[in-house]
């Protein structure tokens, strides 16, 4: 005698039913969905790092005359003695690291040894020492971008800054001697808030 196949049956029918089941909620999953919102022309803008430089703290450029550093004794103080004054000015929309290189090849007819010629660089009001760098580092460091100079400038602000140079007695022999053609070129390298 055989026996009802219930089980079979009811499988199967809880199988169709489940089926349903899920076809029902994923339709009704998918009816309840929104509609996209989109935010449409969006822009990346970067901030601005822009640098002015001026020597009367009022007119500002990419470029202005330098000065004449005379009167340099090997051995001696650092000239001029009250520094030569000029500007930097940061009209971008971050703070900058400032750096500094000679962006040039000084003319140099005595042989004077580049790497006892010190440009003594001051932070007006910043109570900070002057930076100390010689004259062949700020050269060599043109291919790199400069080197650092101590602190930074925040945006929508001017530093003020003295220079000197210095010379130690060996860098030089003979009655006199001159280096000319040097670009003192200052950067800014936008920091991270």
């Amino acid at each position: 005698m055989r026996k009802p196949q219930k089980p079979r049956l009811i499988l199967s029918s809880l199988g169709v039913m489940m089926l349903a089941i899920i076809a029902v909620s994923g339709v009704t999953f998918a009816a309840l969905q929104s509609q996209q919102n989109v935010l449409t022309g969006n822009t990346v803008e970067t901030a601005t790092a822009n640098l002015g430089l001026s020597t009367d703290g009022i007119n500002y450029g990419d470029s202005r005359v330098g000065f004449d550093f005379n009167n340099l004794m090997p051995g001696g103080a650092a000239m001029p003695i009250a520094g030569h004054g000029f500007y930097l000015k940061n009209a971008g929309g971050t703070a900058l690291a400032l750096k500094l290189m000679v962006s040039s090849t000084p003319s140099n007819p005595n042989g004077i040894d580049l790497s006892k010629v010190n440009i003594l660089l001051t932070t007006v009001g910043s109570g900070n020492p002057a930076q100390s760098f010689s004259l062949q580092s700020l050269a060599t460091a043109a291919s790199s971008g400069g080197l650092p100079i101590t602190g930074s400038i925040a945006s929508g602000t001017t530093g003020q800054y003295k220079l000197q140079i210095q010379m130690a007695a060996d860098a030089v022999t003979g009655q006199g001697a001159q280096l000319g053609g040097i670009d003192f070129a200052f950067g800014g390298v936008a920091q991270s808030n």
